[in-house]
């Protein structure tokens, strides 16, 4: 069972970062202007999100490298490459930023032993209580609906929990997620200068995505708060925690515009369809 303690105190911090994202949502541009001022973030995709594997995006500013989620084990050689293709080795990355603990985006952060790790604090809980309960061998099917209250309203369900436990079984190693003393809880922890997290918390709790401007144009890292640009229904990954909130944070972030990278699609250019002083909170 949860320990109710801890449920409590994610609900505070949860309270919190949607009063930050709330904010972020309604960004001031002058405050944006300042903070490119100081820092010009430049964006680039190390490896392209598909239906079975997730995005990993660079941010550097020259100084600064970032590198968002960072993929299964198996993809480990990729990361490497990519980043090479780069002129850049593991050890030049300093901070490493994961969207949300769902296996495919953080079992890499590893490699990067030197680098500060900027997580959601509220979906690193959920996960590992999660996949602890997934390895329960009698009781699984009925401790995960503590986390899928929804699955049984889609027509696949036992094939849904099944695949989700086959996953977990397989690739959560909670040694892969690098060391604790690194992690910095973005709830109470601002990232550098120029770079906003907004917590989007439809597909699992606690799970935020990236605002980045250079001065010209905006980026999204949406993470898997946008699976897809047009076919979530195909990304092989769980069904969202709370369906309605999923959708709602597709739309904000397709009305955000700019540059957009989902979490399991190619980067595309969207038309923004609200103004900076007026984004949805």
């Amino acid at each position: 069972m949860l320990n109710t303690a801890r449920m409590a105190r994610g609900g505070a911090r949860h309270g919190s970062a949607l009063a930050e994202s709330e904010a972020v949502a309604k960004m001031d541009p002058a405050r944006m202007k300042e903070q490119t001022d100081r820092h010009v973030w430049r964006t680039e995709v190390l490896l392209e999100g598909s239906l079975r594997g997730a995005s990993s995006v660079l941010v550097s500013d020259g100084r600064t490298r970032i590198v968002v989620d960072t993929g299964l084990p198996h993809e480990e050689s990729w990361l490497v490459a990519a980043l090479a293709r780069k002129g850049l080795k593991a050890s030049d990355i300093s901070i490493v930023v994961n969207t949300h603990f769902h296996v495919d985006h953080v079992l890499n952060n590893r490699l990067f032993s030197h680098s500060l790790i900027y997580a959601p604090q509220e979906s690193y809980d959920w996960a590992k209580s999660l996949y602890a309960d997934l390895r329960v061998e009698n009781d699984w099917e009925k401790l995960v609906l503590k986390y899928y209250p929804e699955v049984m309203d889609y027509e696949k369900a036992p094939s849904y929990m099944g695949a989700l436990r086959k996953f977990a079984l397989r690739w959560w190693d909670e040694a892969r997620l690098g060391s604790p003393s690194r992690f910095r809880w973005m709830e109470t922890q601002p990232l550098p200068d120029g770079l906003e997290s907004v917590i989007t918390s439809g597909h699992v709790p606690g799970h935020a995505s990236l605002l980045i401007s250079d001065g010209q144009e905006r980026m999204v890292v949406a993470g898997d708060a946008l699976l897809s640009r047009e076919h979530d229904d195909q990304v092989l990954t769980m069904i969202p925690v709370n369906k309605e909130k999923y959708q709602r944070d597709r739309e904000r972030i397709l009305a955000l515009g700019g540059r957009i990278v989902p979490g399991h699609d190619a980067e595309f250019h969207q038309q923004a369809t609200v103004s900076n002083s007026s984004e949805p909170a």
